[in-house]
């Protein structure tokens, strides 16, 4: 098993009328379950790591059985497999990717590959095979096809592995297909030691990242679960920095709180984001993710926090220190539209007026280095000499 990669593949397998021919004899399903028996038998005798779930697709696709290396289970969704409708192939890859997404979220180190099997002969629809197979590329999924007979014109089972670096066979009968289920369960053979297909776009990277869960979006399953690990007295509490309060915007968990949506376990945004700078993963840093501490699930950290951090580093290179009468220290200020620091603004209060801040309003921020107080444009003007109430520094606006 040291020399062979651990695979997650979805069987994609097409049920329309036309794979009810004989040409395969009895038809070309029955056909193709004996063929993938055989593959699965086979790559379980070489490979128990690998992984299948199994997606057919006629008028519409159906996922069947998600991911299991349980040969039993297995046999008994393809045996239960019928001939209907039409044959949705861009839908069924569709949904074999959303399925591929959710593994790809976690840290498990397995190839995913998609193995389409049809006569080729597809129904148009609003979802294009050969987009999806441009998805696929993207994620680094590789799409490999089992063609059965000598279909229509347009191959599109070849273009679609084409464009995903699959490998595409050609089938004309029993004895053919069989040979190229064999081979397809050989095929997992190891060329170096890196996995082949973990995700190198930094685009796709934040497109396949989850998004974190906020206090009021928490079902009361999750609710309880997090009570339950956490217990009760740190429920709204960072993980990171065991505190309601954030330590960026100075406001409660619940306005800068969130969770994984995998393990619920639950950070201020501004730590997670620092936690993702100190992890040395460019490639995740690049695409605005990280790995949940906890659980290694892939999230994506909210762009409003990236802008805020941007905008802390330049108002502190802005800030300088001038002796004053009474040594106090003077530092820049910078007069900006709430709008723009996204949550940190959104997400705090005017120590003047105690108000929050208003999307369109002008307030003043901190140059000082972690303080960052903000203040409403008029509240500013209210300052005893321009003092911080935070920080205690004399404040310009710069």
């Amino acid at each position: 098993m040291s020399n062979r990669y651990a695979e997650n593949i979805i069987i994609c397998i097409d049920t329309s009328r036309s794979m009810f021919r004989s040409d395969y004899s009895p038809s070309r399903l029955v056909c193709c379950i004996s063929a993938l028996k055989k593959l699965v038998k086979e790559r379980f005798r070489i490979d128990p790591s690998s992984s299948f779930a199994i997606i057919r697709f006629s008028n519409n696709a159906e996922k069947l059985l998600n991911f299991t290396n349980i040969e039993e289970d297995i046999f008994k969704i393809l045996d239960s497999l019928s001939i209907k409708g039409t044959s949705a192939i861009g839908e069924a890859l569709a949904l074999s990717i959303k399925l591929i997404i959710e593994e790809l979220r976690k840290i498990a180190a397995k190839v995913h590959k998609i193995l389409l099997i049809s006569d080729g002969n597809y129904t148009k629809t609003a979802v294009d095979p050969l987009k999806m197979a441009r998805i696929a590329q993207g994620l680094s999924i590789k799409i490999d096809t089992f063609r059965l007979s000598s279909g229509g014109k347009l191959n599109i089972l070849k273009r679609l592995s084409d464009v995903s670096s699959g490998k595409y066979y050609y089938n004309n009968d029993e004895i053919t297909l069989i040979d190229s289920a064999v081979g397809f369960a050989n095929s997992n053979i190891k060329s170096s030691g890196k996995i082949v297909n973990s995700v190198q776009n930094p685009a796709f990277l934040r497109k396949i990242a989850a998004n974190l869960l906020r206090v009021q979006d928490l079902t009361k399953d999750q609710e309880q679960r997090v009570k339950q690990i956490k217990g009760l007295a740190d429920y709204k509490k960072c993980s990171i920095c065991f505190s309601d309060k954030d330590i960026v915007t100075k406001g409660s968990f619940y306005l800068t709180g969130r969770y994984c949506p995998n393990c619920q376990t639950p950070y201020h945004i501004h730590c997670l984001s620092q936690w993702a700078e100190s992890s040395g993963n460019a490639k995740l840093r690049s695409s605005g993710t990280c790995r949940c501490p906890h659980c290694y699930y892939l999230l994506k950290i909210p762009t409003e926090v990236s802008q805020a951090q941007r905008l802390k580093i330049l108002t502190e290179m802005q800030s300088s220190t001038v002796p004053g009468p009474k040594s106090i220290e003077v530092v820049s200020a910078l007069k900006i539209k709430a709008s723009f620091l996204g949550d940190e603004a959104l997400y705090n209060s005017c120590p003047v007026c105690n108000m929050i801040f208003e999307e369109n309003q002008e307030i003043v921020k901190c140059g000082k280095y972690k303080c960052g107080m903000l203040y409403h444009f008029d509240c500013f003007s209210k300052l005893h000499n321009s003092i911080c109430k935070n920080c205690g520094s004399k404040l310009e606006i710069r």
